[in-house]
C-alpha cells in the first residue's frame, strides 16, 4: 500500500559483519577448493580409499623411483594430503553445527514474525467486521490476497473428510 513505511533492518549491520568474518575465515583455510558441478562424484571413490591402502602406496613409492616418476607424485605429497584431510576433517562437525544452528535460528525468527503477522491478521479480520473497523477492510483484503499468494494451495485447502458422506 502507498502508506507503508520502510524501516531499516537493525540486524543488517551485524549480519554483514558476520558474513565478512566468514569470508575472512574462508580465506584462512589453506587449499580450500570450491565444489564444481561434478567434483563430488568424481572425487568420491578416490577419497574413500582406506588409510592402510594409502600407506601401502606411499611405501611402494619410496621403494621405486620408476613408480614415483611415472605417477607424478611422491610419498611426501601423499602424506601431506592425508594429514590435511585428517586435520581439517575435525572442523566439519563444528562448521555443520554452526550451519544448522544458524538455519534453525533464521527459521525460528521467521516463524515468530509469521505467528505475529497471523495474529495481527486474525485480530484485524475480527475488528474489520465491526462498525468502527471499516478502515481495516482494505488492509485485511490486501493481507488475505498476499497470504493466499504466499502459501501453497495444498496448505490452504484442507483435504475433504472421506468419512462424512454428502447428504442426498
Amino acid at each position: 500500500m502507498a502508506d507503508e513505511v520502510i524501516v531499516p533492518n537493525p540486524h543488517a549491520e551485524s549480519a554483514k559483519t558476520l558474513a565478512e568474518k566468514v569470508r575472512a575465515l574462508i580465506a584462512e583455510i589453506p587449499r580450500l577448493t570450491p565444489l564444481g558441478p561434478k567434483h563430488a562424484q568424481r572425487l568420491s571413490s578416490a577419497a574413500s580409499v582406506s588409510e592402510e591402502f594409502l600407506e601401502s602406496a606411499r611405501a611402494l613409492m619410496q621403494k621405486s623411483a620408476l613408480l614415483e616418476g611415472a605417477s607424478g607424485t611422491n610419498a611426501a605429497t601423499m602424506r601431506d594430503a592425508s594429514a590435511y584431510a585428517l586435520a581439517f576433517e575435525a572442523v566439519l562437525p563444528e562448521a555443520e553445527a554452526l550451519r544448522r544452528m544458524l538455519a534453525h535460528s533464521i527459521r525460528a525468527a521467521k516463524a515468530a514474525a509469521g505467528e505475529s503477522a497471523l495474529d495481527v491478521y486474525a485480530i484485524a479480520q475480527r475488528l474489520a467486521k465491526r462498525k468502527d473497523g471499516a478502515e481495516l477492510v482494505p488492509h485485511v483484503k490486501d493481507m488475505q490476497r498476499k497470504l493466499k499468494r504466499g502459501r501453497r494451495k495444498a496448505t490452504l485447502v484442507p483435504a475433504p473428510d472421506k468419512s462424512v458422506k454428502p447428504a442426498p
